[in-house]
């Protein structure tokens, strides 16, 4: 007998286009039959301009006309708090996994229906199946810092000894570990577990199919670009299929098409005349357009003399043509406020030489900080500051600095944000003001140089 799997991760803000969400749903419909089970492995709820602006309400047609079966938690998935994600988990289909994520010493979620693991019977077939979440995901979420996120080895150790006394003849583990250099990720876990089959989630863009001992593991590209196809047939074998080219579900374009002029997501409110790109290079590798008209836009909404933001708070949106208030949410899509709070010349020093931190091992070229308003020449040879300025000026350890960004990333840094510190209740706001006033066209200046990079590399 022949047992079909069709999994997809991190479909995030992909809601927010209806012709991308219904080729995803067409290409799930014209793969499956009645005994495939579809399976999410997270990120599959947030975040997103649909998803900020309507408190993540709209998964459900998706879910619905995929027939969804299974999902587990992503990091995301917890952006906009555990009362939200609680609340879709309520109203969606499928069975929600995670052996991994406890809350006051219980597991979390297991009165709304949140599962270690679940077992599925397909074709004569018992599939065990459990799920992990990320273990870093409450730093990575604030939304998630009241959970703990225990080590997924041992979580998933238990969960396949349950499954394997209930006679499971296969064991199935849906998670949103990514790819951290063989740490409790999903090769760390396919070494160290007896797995059939890990479907993860977290690599975005990086579509893998492995092959670790006995275990298959698959990935996907997320933002609804492919989905994966896992058969057994006496073998386990994987297949990734692109959607660019599939039908599209005419119904659930209709709905998502509904949800965005109800929500006026996709009002004109700018234009920009060369594209302002956002990528790996112009989040992490320096100055860039992108982040410089994000923070000018803070500084401009605000009386302070310098912004800051912190490059994984930008997702992945390119800026072209046309800007809609969905490009702007979608642009940062977080429901944490801006805000303005006056900070020593020293500590601000501090914080712009966090920027050069090597946050991720694999990386330790990138650089983690956009500004206006200031300038700094950083080391990565030493990791130091070399010198920062402010309006043209050395950045003076006794003075007093007024600054504007993100609050949760003053929070990181130590830095008090009080009431009357907020000036925008959400980070798009300040972005839609200032390109209804203004012709948006960033340029580069010279507010970031880097040295010694050839030393790291």
């Amino acid at each position: 007998m022949v047992l079909r799997l069709l999994h997809y991760a991190d479909l995030e803000d992909t809601y927010d286009d209806p012709k991308q969400i219904g080729r995803m749903a067409g290409k799930i419909t014209q793969l499956r039959d009645g005994q495939t089970v579809v399976i999410g492995a997270g990120d599959n709820i947030a975040p997103g301009a649909l998803a900020l602006t309507t408190n993540c309400q709209h998964t459900q047609p998706f879910f619905t006309a995929v027939d969804a079966v299974v999902d587990t938690l992503g990091n995301h998935d917890f952006d906009y708090g555990t009362d939200t994600l609680i609340s879709v988990i309520r109203s969606t289909p499928q069975t929600w996994l995670c052996a991994n994520a406890i809350k006051d010493g219980e597991h979390f979620g297991a009165d709304a229906g949140i599962r270690p693991w679940t077992i599925l019977e397909r074709d004569n077939q018992r599939l065990g199946v459990f799920g992990l979440a990320n273990p870093k995901t409450d730093t990575r979420s604030p939304g998630a810092q009241s959970l703990t996120f225990t080590d997924p080895i041992p979580a998933a150790v238990e969960a396949i000894e349950a499954l394997r006394d209930r006679s499971v003849d296969h064991v199935l583990c849906v998670s949103h570990l990514g790819e951290r250099s063989g740490h409790n990720d999903a090769i760390d876990l396919a070494r160290k577990a007896a797995i059939d089959v890990i479907l993860d989630g977290d690599l975005d863009d990086r579509p893998r199919i492995d092959w670790i001992n006995d275990t298959l593991i698959v990935r996907t590209s997320g933002k609804g670009i492919d989905l994966s196809e896992i058969i057994y047939d006496g073998s386990w074998t994987a297949t990734l299929h692109t959607v660019a080219e599939a039908a599209v579900s005419q119904t659930v374009e209709q709905q998502y098409q509904k949800h965005c002029r109800t929500v006026g997501i996709n009002r004109v409110v700018g234009f920009v005349a060369t594209p302002i790109t956002c990528s790996i290079r112009t989040l992490f590798q320096g100055e860039s357009r992108l982040g410089n008209f994000i923070t000018d836009a803070y500084r401009c909404a605000s009386n302070a003399t310098v912004a800051l933001q912190h490059s994984g708070g930008i997702q992945g949106i390119t800026l072209q043509d046309t800007i809609t208030v969905g490009d702007l949410i979608r642009l940062i899509p977080f429901e944490k406020a801006i805000a303005q709070v006056e900070i020593t010349g020293s500590k601000l020093s501090e914080i712009l030489a966090s920027g050069g931190a090597c946050h991720y091992p694999t990386h330790p070229e990138f650089w983690h900080l956009h500004m206006s308003g200031a300038t700094v020449t950083f080391d990565y040879e030493e990791r130091e500051l070399i010198n920062a300025s402010v309006r043209g000026e050395p950045i003076d350890s006794s003075n007093t600095y007024s600054v504007v960004a993100p609050e949760n990333f003053f929070r990181s840094h130590g830095v008090t944000v009080a009431a009357e510190h907020l000036v925008f209740d959400r980070q798009y706001e300040p972005l839609l003001d200032y390109v209804e006033a203004h012709d948006i066209a960033p340029q580069l200046e010279g507010r970031i140089t880097r040295h010694g990079l050839e030393e790291i590399q």
